[in-house]
């Protein structure tokens, strides 16, 4: 299937972890996964004789990542997950938007906190990371 040719909405957005090489496996109780891809900084070039300062496009740095997840302890998946996140592992991650555009990158996982719950809401744990080099974009 080409991309999306109209915007549509993010609900149904997947995100996936590679569970053994070349395996994706889908974090099925996945809430929110954060922004993907890497933006630019600017590094000042400004000679010491101008008035008005110049810049020039530096490294890209890629996001913090906070991925949200419904706390359900009886999905195997999800604790392979979790207990990757604990030992501070990195892994190689998938994010399929519903616009059939798709992403993969490492994320290097820096442990995890169940949320304070909250009457009415599920319980959710948060896993922290960093996304670690360029997102490999395609679309599906």
């Amino acid at each position: 299937m080409a991309g999306s040719t109209v915007a549509v909405i993010g609900a149904g957005t997947t995100l996936a972890y590679e569970s053994a090489p070349g395996t994706f496996t889908d974090l099925v109780n996945a809430v929110s996964v954060g922004s993907t891809g890497e933006k630019g900084e600017f590094v000042e070039t400004t000679p010491i004789n101008a008035t008005t300062k110049t810049f020039a496009s530096g490294m890209l740095t890629p996001p913090d990542k906070e991925i949200t997840l419904n706390d359900v302890p009886g999905d195997a998946d999800q604790e392979d997950f979790l207990t990757k996140a604990k030992n501070r592992e990195t892994v190689k991650m998938k994010v399929t938007f519903t616009n059939g555009r798709s992403g993969e990158f490492d994320l290097v996982l820096a442990g995890y906190v169940v949320n304070e719950p909250e009457n009415g809401s599920a319980v959710t744990v948060t896993v922290t990371g960093k996304q670690s080099g360029e997102t490999t974009w395609s679309v599906v």
